[in-house]
């Protein structure tokens, strides 16, 4: 999954601490930025996942791949269990047949919302299809061994992804540039947690053999997703005005089924780890205008000065 929002910003954590890197997605890449070439191997070849795991032999292997839309989830459900269930177990395999670390991502929305904050051993109740199947994957990947391998359940992942249309930050930008700016939900209550920090913590837990098991990984603050969009607006110049405040109970049913509340205890981990759990202003200050969008936000913006690009 390297060329994810995820995978992406695991891959450059990986060369920062100076390890080898051999970085796969579905449909690779050339030259991605800050990684370099990303081979193209299908999760679902599994004869040629086998093979080429096999040839290159690696001492770990961090599984950031998923179809991570629950919209996506629903639409293809037989095609999203066949990437996040099937071939998620098939790596885990081959990881301890290779004895290699094996690290998984996981996500909030094995739980329904209504007791937070979550503790790793608390019983998950999935809403939807998408968390139902992140479920299902853990359980079969924890099954699969009982040492040399995490699994990270992770919670609204902040960023910067290579298309630049992956992230909260991204789509409210990409929806003011098309005049459809989006609607957020003031009872919608998130803990958002930085791609970049989450890769500094799977990285850290690549190094810890002696951390195995499932463990919880977020931010440190809890916000709703209106407030979210809000300090988005702040960070980039422009008014709040910009986006829609509304409700979960206004929505069309499939929205009022997800999640109201989701946050997570963070204890064991936070103790064990050099890593600490980026705030929110951390988080923002890291974001940066998708390149596609720039000359658009430099018209457009209400107060531009806000953000400097870097290039």
């Amino acid at each position: 999954g390297a060329t994810g929002l995820l995978g992406w910003s695991v891959g450059q954590a990986v060369l920062r601490r100076r390890y080898e890197l051999i970085p796969y997605s579905g449909n690779g890449s050339d030259d991605l930025k800050g990684i370099g070439r990303v081979t193209p191997l299908s999760l679902s070849d599994d004869e040629r996942l086998t093979r080429t795991l096999l040839d290159e032999w690696p001492d770990a292997i961090i599984n950031c791949s998923a179809i991570s839309s629950p919209d996506s989830v629903n639409e293809s459900p037989r095609e999203s269990h066949a990437l996040n269930v099937v071939a998620t177990t098939r790596l885990a395999e081959i990881s301890a047949h290779l004895g290699a670390r094996f690290l998984h991502v996981s996500s909030d929305m094995v739980f329904d919302g209504t007791q937070s904050p979550y503790r790793s051993t608390d019983t998950p109740n999935p809403l939807s299809e998408y968390g139902r199947q992140k479920l299902e994957a853990e359980k079969r990947v924890l099954a699969t061994t009982d040492e040399n391998l995490v699994v990270l359940r992770v919670t609204l992942l902040n960023g910067n992804s290579p298309s630049g249309m992956r992230s909260p930050h991204e789509r409210i930008l990409n929806g003011l540039a098309n005049g459809t700016p989006p609607t957020l939900f003031d009872d919608e209550i998130r803990q958002p947690s930085s791609a970049g920090n989450v890769a500094e913590t799977m990285v850290e837990l690549m190094e810890r053999s002696n951390l195995n098991g499932l463990f919880h990984w977020a931010g440190s603050e809890e916000v709703s997703r209106y407030e979210l969009g809000l300090r988005i607006l702040d960070r980039f110049g422009f008014s709040s005005e910009r986006i829609k405040r509304g409700r979960m109970e206004e929505a069309p049913a499939e929205i009022r089924n997800r999640p109201a509340h989701l946050a997570f205890e963070l204890n064991p981990l936070v103790g064990k780890l050099k890593t600490r759990p980026a705030d929110l202003d951390e988080q923002l200050r890291d974001l940066v205008v998708p390149a596609h969008l720039y000359e658009w936000y430099r018209e457009n913006a209400d107060d531009p000065t806000r953000y400097v690009a870097r290039f």
